[in-house]
């Protein structure tokens, strides 16, 4: 179901990337870096019994990535897709050689407090933020 947001939030974003900002800025977390281009895309990862899809929005100055916003919604506590979190950070870092967070749209505050379990992922540089956005995630 959270794929349905995810593709959502993707169209969202690529008419205006600046909502991409706007959901970050919800969270507690740091400051983003001085940028003058964001560019959004849709990245993709295959588990056993599923595709997982989340939004990147990436934020660059002069032409160099300085950080990685990933977004993910999830409807309640999903152990599965949890674990996706960490593949997509470590993928994504990889690939865009910037640091990453992760932005998890919750629709409530118990979904955020487990969310925040995942805050910090290892010592790789990524951040898990959980953000309540009920109206968004109205009961499905």
């Amino acid at each position: 179901m959270s794929i349905e947001y995810n593709e959502l939030l993707a169209m969202l974003m690529e008419t205006r990337p600046e909502f991409a900002t706007e959901l970050y800025n919800w969270t507690d977390g740091p400051d983003l870096p001085d940028y003058d281009a964001i560019t959004v895309s849709r990245r993709t990862i295959t588990l056993p019994d599923s595709l997982r899809v989340c939004v990147a929005a990436s934020y660059s100055k002069s032409g160099e990535r300085v950080v990685a916003l990933l977004f993910d919604a999830v409807l309640a506590p999903d152990p599965v897709q949890a674990e996706s979190w960490l593949r997509f950070m470590t993928e994504a870092q990889r690939a865009l050689s910037c640091m990453v967070a992760l932005v998890v749209l919750c629709r409530d505050a118990q979904t955020a407090k487990w969310a925040l379990t995942y805050s910090a992922v290892g010592d790789i540089g990524c951040y898990v933020l959980p953000v309540v956005i009920p109206s968004l995630l109205a009961n499905a």
